[in-house]
């Protein structure tokens, strides 16, 4: 009898101090977990790249987690610090845990399996795995099987501008999408790379697809489009651009699968 008191009141104590975590995410990614997850209640300031879920674009900020500054940090009086790789200079993150706060960082996932060995490690130290065994068998369900490749070819431009196009080729998460699509990637290099002009006059995508950020920033679809490096392309002369969530787009998150039907959707639009 004894011996059962003293289980629960020290599961009572393990789940007060798990409830009592104050925890700052640098990383869209991150936070999207966390948040599904059901850790969200827990945390008291993300960075400016966490714009999902809309309960955590309310939270404070810290500033973008490449550029992390350890006062701002500090000043939400954080007991935990979940990131990303490549946050922050290594100064900042050696000054934040001097102070006693506990740090984790997590390897940048570029591929589903990535997703869900992130899932894991952040439910891990969350101690949320029995959570993560759910989300990740709903994520397996809602994925779709990967098509036959089709005929269409198109390309995911990052930017735009006087120093020309820099796009999306392998290992990257609109790969992904082209993958779980049938869409031909007509970059194949790995990862963010310029393409200059004639590459892409040559490689006559049948659309282009943007983050929202970089579209918006330029002054909306028809704008982006009509910039002098996308001038001569004929789906940029006509627009037929596919404007994405940046973080959906760009984040290994756990909107893969809507982010998926999203693409397929104009895909088969264009088809018609």
């Amino acid at each position: 009898m004894k011996h059962a008191i003293f289980i629960g009141i020290f599961l009572t104590v393990m789940s007060f101090q798990a409830a009592a975590e104050r925890i700052v995410v640098a990383g869209g990614t991150i936070t999207d977990i966390v948040f599904a997850l059901g850790a969200g209640d827990q945390v008291v300031a993300v960075d400016t790249s966490s714009t999902w879920p809309i309960k955590a674009t309310k939270l404070p900020k810290v500033g973008y987690y490449r550029d992390l500054a350890a006062e701002g940090i500090l000043s939400q009086k954080p007991t935990l610090i979940l990131t990303m790789e490549g946050a922050g200079r290594p100064e900042v993150l050696t000054q934040i845990k001097s102070t006693g706060v506990t740090v984790h960082q997590y390897d940048k996932p570029d591929a589903v399996e990535g997703l869900y060995t992130l899932i894991n490690a952040v439910a891990k130290d969350l101690d949320r795995t029995q959570q993560a065994e759910t989300l990740i068998a709903s994520l397996k369900q809602k994925l779709p099987q990967r098509p036959s490749p089709s005929k269409t070819k198109a390309l995911f431009i990052l930017s735009a501008g006087e120093r020309g196009v820099m796009v999306a080729g392998k290992e990257t998460v609109p790969d992904v999408l082209f993958g779980y699509t049938g869409i031909k990637n007509l970059a194949s290099h790995n990862g963010f790379k310029p393409f200059n002009r004639e590459a892409l006059l040559v490689s006559n995508p049948d659309f282009i697809i943007a983050p929202s950020h970089v579209v918006y920033g330029a002054g909306g679809p028809q704008k982006f489009c009509q910039q002098a490096a996308l001038a001569l392309v004929p789906a940029a002369k006509e627009c037929r651009l596919l404007v994405m969530d940046s973080l959906m787009a760009l984040g290994m998150t756990t909107r893969l699968p809507e982010a998926i039907a999203e693409l397929d959707s104009f895909h088969r639009k264009q088809k018609l």
